[in-house]
């Protein structure tokens, strides 16, 4: 019987979640620079782990800070940026390299989500 539920379990993959301190430039789609401070990786994560990591660590950066989201999750790189219309960030842009999403996102001052 055990075997048998391993079959819909499907294959199993890279368990990696974790936020780093970071600082380092990227250039986005648009040619925009901006220096992330923050990294969550979640390969091999469903929703909502991947949105809630995020916001975890939209919390640890200053206001004007940049987090960004490494998922292969194509749902979590979907949602991420209607979820920044209820946090204290700005959806800046989501990049796709063999398989991985990069979402980046700003965090907003204290409140400022609340004023749009």
């Amino acid at each position: 019987m055990m075997m048998l539920f391993n079959l819909f379990r499907g294959p199993k993959r890279r368990q990696n979640r974790q936020i780093t301190e970071q600082s380092r430039e990227v250039e986005l789609t648009d040619g925009r620079r901006v220096n992330v401070r923050q990294r969550v990786e979640c390969l091999g994560d469903g929703c909502p782990k991947p949105q809630l990591l995020t916001l975890k660590a939209l919390s640890l950066v200053e206001p004007g800070e940049v987090v960004e989201l490494v998922t292969d999750s194509v749902t979590a790189a979907e949602t991420i940026s209607a979820m920044m219309n209820l946090a204290d960030g700005e959806y800046l842009a989501t990049e796709r390299d063999e398989g991985v999403w990069r979402v980046y996102i700003q965090r907003l001052a204290d409140g400022a989500a609340e004023q749009v």
